[in-house]
């Protein structure tokens, strides 16, 4: 049991770690539209979708090719895009308000799920090993590790350090951030090419 909780432990933290950068983005530009909650939420859904792929994989059924999932690379890109087509928006009105992309739970969620698509390749042979029980005690610790995640992102994005320097760059360095990571997790799903042999 031991053993579990170690591979556990490690597995999670090992495909995480990109993860808290995320996080933080996504903390970063909390308002009165986006709150902690559609966050946190977003990122178990997100979690909880590529683990619960990752069980049923590990029986042997395959739920969609990863070159699917690297689709949803074009979400955080159209987050980044947005934000900056708003805050051109907003000074050609000459509108002294900063206008951000409210990343609903959806948004979240997407961004989280395709980040992690690569995930599935550690989480598959990980399930496959264990037993039932093992699968359950192993859910359970990576339910404890996405809030502690969320946790440590939050409080990071507390830090002034962190907020002086995100407030000042932000609106150049978010949407170059997400337009990043959309275009990482095109990447490294293999989708580029996928669609390239696709059309041509």
């Amino acid at each position: 049991m031991i053993s579990t909780v170690i591979m556990a432990i490690v597995s999670f933290a090992s495909t995480n770690i990109d993860d808290l950068l995320v996080l933080i983005l996504f903390f970063s530009q909390i308002n009165n539209l986006l709150e902690r909650r559609h966050i946190i939420i977003g990122q178990y859904f997100g979690i909880g979708a590529l683990t619960t792929i990752s069980i049923i994989g590990a029986f042997g059924v395959s739920v969609f090719p990863h070159e699917y999932v690297g689709l949803l690379g074009l979400v955080p890109i159209y987050l980044g895009t947005k934000i900056y087509v708003d805050k051109k928006e907003s000074q050609a009105r000459g509108d002294t308000c900063q206008s951000f992309i409210n990343p609903s739970v959806v948004s979240v969620f997407s961004v989280t799920f395709a980040n992690g698509g690569d995930n599935m390749g550690v989480y598959i042979p990980l399930f496959t090993s264990m037993s039932l029980v093992g699968i359950l005690v192993t859910v359970i610790i990576f339910v404890v590790l996405t809030a502690l995640w969320c946790f440590i992102a939050l409080k990071l994005t507390e830090r002034p350090i962190v907020q002086r320097n995100i407030e000042k760059y932000k609106q150049l360095v978010v949407p170059i951030i997400y337009i990043g990571l959309g275009i990482y997790i095109l990447t490294k799903n293999d989708t580029l090419s996928f669609i390239w042999e696709k059309v041509f």
